[in-house]
């Protein structure tokens, strides 16, 4: 299970995830996406960005990029923004489990060896 999806799949996953949210909330992580965004010319989130919003170093903050990154495009979209937020915060157990498992999934086969969560524990 990874954490790469078609684009239609994003767009039904993003809905869902709004919809943890009341209005003034999503107005609220809208805004803030809107700003990030901005210090990239409207684009969407890079890593650099993000990394001062979630100050996480190393391979931790780039592992938690790239969940945030699910179309894997070095930017983060509004709909990534809001989904991302909405596991980390609104998310049930399990959903919060994947997430952290696909963080420490670093070769990305659906395993997570001793090396890669020794490595990622350190930081």
């Amino acid at each position: 299970m990874g954490n790469k999806h078609s684009a239609g799949e994003l767009h039904n996953e993003a809905k869902l995830a709004a919809s943890k949210f009341e209005s003034d909330e999503l107005h609220i992580l809208k805004k803030t996406w809107e700003d990030l965004a901005q210090r990239n010319d409207g684009k969407g989130i890079d890593k650099d960005i993000f990394l001062q919003y979630f100050p996480l170093t190393g391979l931790l903050g780039d592992r938690l990029f790239a969940q945030f990154d699910v179309k894997d495009n070095g930017l983060i979209d509004l709909d990534e923004f809001v989904t991302g937020l909405a596991v980390c915060s609104r998310g049930s157990v399990d959903d919060k489990i994947h997430f952290i498992f696909n963080m420490y999934d670093t070769s990305h086969d659906n395993t997570v060896s001793k090396e890669e969560l020794t490595t990622l524990l350190n930081q």
